[in-house]
């Protein structure tokens, strides 16, 4: 007998009424249909609720709570967690948007009981829905799938990257409310905070095909922040992660020299923020803010590779093109064509 589980998506929302139309339309088209969805409207103005309110079906679950601000986003999520019914979460903002077949995809993920969290590649596109960039999953497939238990922390702890993209994301809810649902720290996304906590927990699923849209555009709250105050906030964070945890991460075999850490954390560069800034920017159209963020990047890397970056950047603002990202666009289906090859050489050389 085939079991089909009920998916409860979850969805934090606020003012989003020039997306959120996209986000529903992709739900609802989803070849996968057993599915609830929960989403928890922080004080929207703009009309985005009456929009949701205009779709009349009776799997999505709206809920209005007075606007609460982005520093207490995380207590939102676990707002929305608490109201979820399923055995399985997925992760969707109100201004992302999935594949039609997402859910179908990933829910037989979770046939291996220690499977805490699938993921997938993404596309990054801007406020207008133009694609600026295709995420892969890490090259290392230990580092990918969390396997051996732990695995993934290498790029969690030690580069303080994020790698999975939310959108992409379904959870065992099981594991989820283990740890205590989405962890909260200051300043740093529910993300990479919780993706770190349940890298002890079980495996992950990387599954290499297109899993969702993240858009990213100037009005984000991203580009408001310090990315200093952020830096120093996810330093603080992992530090707490290594003492807390420092049991668990023994009895995996992760032992972790502080002094190492820190001369780890010290090499990540914090200005990286502007970076994601200035291509933005570029592929909105926004040549100057683009040029400046640049320039801000450039005082954490100014190796002779970004300076060649930034040539392109001055390039595009003169000829009002963005050459940046159509660049980075090449050299990522490239990189993916290269990848599927060299897949199926291995296959041919492992059949023979």
């Amino acid at each position: 007998m085939i079991t089909r589980p009920l998916i409860s998506i979850l969805t934090p929302v606020y003012n989003q009424s020039s997306y959120i139309e996209q986000t529903i339309a992709t739900v609802l088209n989803q070849t996968y249909q057993n599915w609830e969805w929960v989403i928890v409207d922080d004080g929207s103005t703009d009309g985005t609720g009456d929009m949701i309110n205009s779709i009349k079906d009776n799997r999505i679950k709206y809920f209005f709570q007075e606007h609460a601000g982005r520093y207490h986003l995380t207590r939102t999520r676990n707002k929305a967690l608490a109201l979820c019914s399923g055995d399985l979460i997925a992760m969707l903002d109100g201004d992302d948007y999935w594949p039609e077949y997402k859910l179908e995809v990933q829910v037989k993920d979770f046939d291996s009981p220690d499977i805490v969290l699938s993921y997938g590649e993404s596309i990054i596109v801007n406020d207008h829905g133009k694609k600026i960039q295709y995420t892969t999953l890490p090259a290392d497939r230990h580092i990918a799938n969390n396997t051996p238990i732990g695995s993934s922390l290498k790029r969690f702890l030690l580069k303080r990257d994020c790698f999975i993209i939310n959108s992409t994301v379904m959870l065992n809810k099981k594991a989820l409310l283990n740890i205590g649902g989405f962890i909260d720290a200051r300043e740093v996304a529910h993300d990479f905070t919780t993706w770190t906590r349940l890298s002890l927990e079980g495996r992950f699923v990387g599954n290499p095909l297109c899993l969702g849209y993240r858009r990213t555009h100037l009005s984000s709250w991203v580009y408001e922040s310090n990315p200093e105050v952020i830096m120093n906030a996810g330093i603080d964070f992992l530090r707490d992660f290594v003492l807390v945890n420092k049991q668990k991460l023994s009895d995996l075999g992760l032992l972790y020299d502080t002094a190492f850490l820190e001369a780890c954390w010290a090499k990540v560069n914090p200005h990286a923020h502007y970076y994601t800034i200035a291509v933005t920017a570029l592929s909105c159209g926004s040549f100057r803010e683009g040029r400046l963020a640049f320039k801000k990047f450039l005082e954490g890397d100014a190796s002779l590779k970004q300076k060649l970056i930034y040539f392109l950047v001055i390039l595009s603002s003169l000829i009002r093109f963005d050459l940046v990202n159509l660049l980075a666009s090449f050299r990522a289906t490239a990189e993916k064509l290269m990848h599927a090859h060299l897949g199926r050489f291995t296959r041919r050389r492992t059949d023979h």
